[in-house]
């Protein structure tokens, strides 16, 4: 009997939880059972069907993207991505995926993105690297601040009074930073429930607050024999203003018992080293991948956003799932346009690529170096590599 894709009806959502669950080593909880479809639309997970059996599926959430130069694209955000085991190597994952691809690009969007649980997996699709994660250690009482600012305007907030403020922050920072993901009220809810699974051990949430910014942590208590360590875990950092974020900072630094705040959420060209007096309290523990982008309408991709220097070419995409394109791509700073040509193309690049450079985090260059960039004069080459580039490391800002 041949395999059916199709997207799962209500009551089939157990039936893809167990097989979630059964893919990834996890035992749900009744509350995270309880919450899925707090986070996920049951009509949006495209799952396969082997019988009555589900044997594959993957999730869809829809966001809105922040490109450089502040303006946004639609994009789908996969999750849930799992085939069972009896059935991997037959195809089943592919044919998920590419009719995910199709569909989004016949939506509108801009791009398809998701994070990966393996490396290996996404690339064949035509997926590419367009943020890193960095794990961070600030160890406190070695990070003292260069000069104390004034933190009066920082308060403390309970994840219900956090509610009604921490939205609009939230995003007037993502308006402002390459790659950052809106979030959705469904999205809010999620975020904000609290659950005990969702704590790792860790304590409740707690919020500092700024009217420029905020970030949300637990503590892992360590007490040691009378020299508490605790560590702060920050889940959710966004300082919108320089202001904010030495203020933000300025209240972490100062809490009594921490003994080191951690984070994923830290970008690397974050200035919190240059505000203190030993940089090197600033730690980088982990560098890898974060947030794949597979391109599925060039013209809205490299349209959407700005350039740091004005820049007139065209750019030869392959990509043999959506077609190969030409692409007429002018702009710059204030804004581009891109319309599909016939003139031959100054430089082509796999469509994999092209994701990896969407967000400006990745240099053309160094893809160049890799013998990937076809066609692009060495002057050619530059101007490009150098209009690509973001004004600060590109950040998502939101786990799915």
């Amino acid at each position: 009997m041949p395999v059916e894709i199709r997207y799962a009806r209500p009551e089939e959502l157990d039936a893809v939880t167990e097989l979630d669950a059964a893919s990834f080593g996890l035992s749900y909880s009744a509350d995270q059972l309880a919450d899925i479809p707090a986070e996920i639309d049951v009509s949006r997970m495209l799952a396969a069907f082997d019988g009555d059996r589900v044997v594959g599926v993957s999730a869809e959430l829809p966001f809105r993207m922040t490109m450089p130069g502040g303006r946004d694209v639609a994009a789908t955000g996969l999750t849930w991505v799992s085939v069972e085991i009896t059935h991997r190597r037959r195809g089943i994952l592919r044919s998920i995926v590419e009719q995910q691809l199709r569909a989004s690009a016949l939506a509108g969007d801009a791009a398809t993105i998701l994070g990966a649980s393996e490396g290996g997996i996404y690339g064949r699709y035509g997926f590419g690297v367009a943020v890193q994660v960095r794990g961070a250690r600030v160890t406190r009482r070695r990070a003292r601040p260069l000069e104390p600012v004034d933190a009066s305007a920082v308060r403390r907030l309970s994840t219900d009074q956090a509610r009604e403020v921490l939205p609009g922050i939230h995003e007037r920072w993502r308006r402002q930073s390459p790659g950052g993901l809106g979030r959705d009220e469904r999205r809010w809810r999620f975020v904000l429930l609290d659950r005990e699974y969702q704590r790792e051990g860790n304590s409740g949430l707690f919020h500092l607050v700024h009217p420029d910014g905020y970030v949300s942590y637990r503590i892992k208590s360590e007490w040691g024999t009378g020299d508490p360590q605790h560590q702060c875990v920050l889940v959710d950092y966004v300082p919108v203003t320089a202001q904010a974020h030495a203020a933000l900072w300025q209240v972490l630094l100062s809490m009594d018992l921490v003994g080191s705040i951690e984070s994923y959420r830290i970008p690397l060209d974050d200035p919190l080293p240059l505000l203190l007096a030993d940089p090197r309290g600033v730690e980088t523990t982990h560098l890898g991948d974060s947030l794949w982008l597979r391109p599925v309408d060039v013209e809205r991709l490299l349209g959407g956003r700005a350039y740091a220097l004005e820049v007139d070419c065209v750019i030869g995409v392959r990509d043999r799932l959506l077609g190969d394109g030409r692409y007429l791509l002018r702009g710059g700073p204030d804004g581009a346009e891109c319309t599909r040509t016939e003139r031959s193309p100054h430089v082509t690049v796999d469509v994999a690529d092209l994701g990896a450079l969407a967000l400006g985090g990745t240099r053309l260059s160094r893809i160049a170096r890799t013998g990937r960039v076809d066609g692009a004069d060495p002057a050619l080459l530059t101007r490009l590599d150098r209009a690509l580039l973001a004004d600060r490391e590109p950040a998502s800002g939101t786990a799915f």
